[in-house]
């Protein structure tokens, strides 16, 4: 069995892609431990080329996936999901790059604890020079026999929600029947978060490794940027929360935690994202998203985390639920949650 199952969606990325592999082909874990599964994401380019000669020179260790019609990103994971057999799952994008240590570094972190998922920051490249590692409020083992250190997981105190910034265990991918949502972006979350109501097991790495592109030109901000997908947020949160209820389980333990989180991410991230990218959130849509939130959480305003001066910020934007904005408010009331936010205001 390979150690780790790398996955790189790709998408027009034949910019970058040979740094990419570059990458993984001089890993010190050795390419022969890895399984690298390059999706094709219906590339209009040459990126199939360069992948179908890396698959050719590297037979045992890449794979690829051609799919005709695009998937986004997250339609290309669940792809590459369904052939990976690594003990380790690693998400890659194809315009970052890993220093050639990562997957011997975080391999041996995850055997050395016996961990279901390893977090380790990204160090950020937004120009020659000019990179920013990001920043954690705990590293090490921790383990979520604890209970709070569950309650602070699924409270994002700990662990991000993102996918890339991860290793996890394959058998737990499997076991929770893990994937994203497809023909969306901000998909993350509706993968990683019900997964920490699962592992047992979590390390936070401190030293950062893998190199996450910060341009105008990425793949990702691309999508993110394109008209109208400032809506597959709150749908994609919607979606997340359909699941958890699922598990009732889930509920009856952590239903403060949930309320919580749906709260910021479904209602103040949205809010914030329209704010700070320029994006039109229509005044009935968001007439619709308060209605939502009276509907789920009618007491919402109890939340036992909303009362504490460390959120003071998520509990002054709840405040505008029960606000009535025409549509030239809720524009100005979206760059005011961003100053809330980012402490402008």
């Amino acid at each position: 069995m390979k150690k780790i199952s790398v996955i790189v969606p790709c998408y027009n990325s034949e910019k970058y892609i040979e740094e990419c592999f570059a990458s993984l082909r001089e890993q010190t874990l050795g390419l022969e431990d890895l399984q690298v599964i390059f999706v094709n994401d219906a590339s209009t380019d040459n990126t199939l080329e360069y992948l179908q000669r890396y698959a050719s020179e590297y037979p045992q260790s890449v794979e690829v996936i051609d799919l005709e019609k695009n998937h986004r990103q997250g339609g290309a994971r669940n792809r590459g999901l369904v052939r990976a057999a690594g003990e380790y799952v690693l998400f890659l994008d194809s315009d970052d790059w890993l220093d050639i240590t990562m997957c011997e570094k975080v391999y041996g972190k995850v055997v050395e604890f016996d961990v279901d998922i390893l977090q380790f920051p990204f160090v950020h490249v937004y120009g020659e020079g000019n990179i920013r590692k990001e920043g954690c409020s705990r590293y090490g083992f921790l383990d979520a026999a604890a209970e709070e250190i569950r309650k602070e997981m699924v409270l994002g105190m700990l662990f991000t929600f993102g996918s890339q910034n991860k290793l996890y265990r394959r058998t737990l991918l499997e076991q929770c029947k893990a994937d994203f949502p497809e023909g969306v972006v901000y998909e993350e979350p509706y993968f990683v978060y019900p997964l920490l109501f699962e592992a047992r097991r979590f390390y936070s790495m401190e030293e950062g490794l893998y190199f996450y592109r910060r341009t105008g030109q990425s793949v990702t901000v691309e999508h993110m940027n394109e008209k109208n997908t400032l809506y597959d947020h709150p749908y994609v949160q919607l979606e997340l929360l359909k699941k958890l209820i699922s598990h009732k389980s889930y509920i009856q333990e952590y239903y403060s935690e949930i309320e919580f989180h749906f709260l910021h991410s479904y209602y103040m991230e949205t809010l914030y994202f329209a704010g700070v990218g320029s994006k039109f959130l229509g005044i009935d849509y968001f007439r619709n998203m308060q209605k939502m939130v009276l509907e789920l959480f009618p007491a919402y305003e109890e939340n036992p985390y909303l009362k504490l001066e460390r959120f003071v910020k998520l509990r002054k934007v709840m405040l505008s639920v029960k606000e009535d904005f025409t549509q030239e408010q809720l524009d100005i009331y979206c760059r005011q949650v961003v100053g809330i936010i980012d402490g402008h205001a």
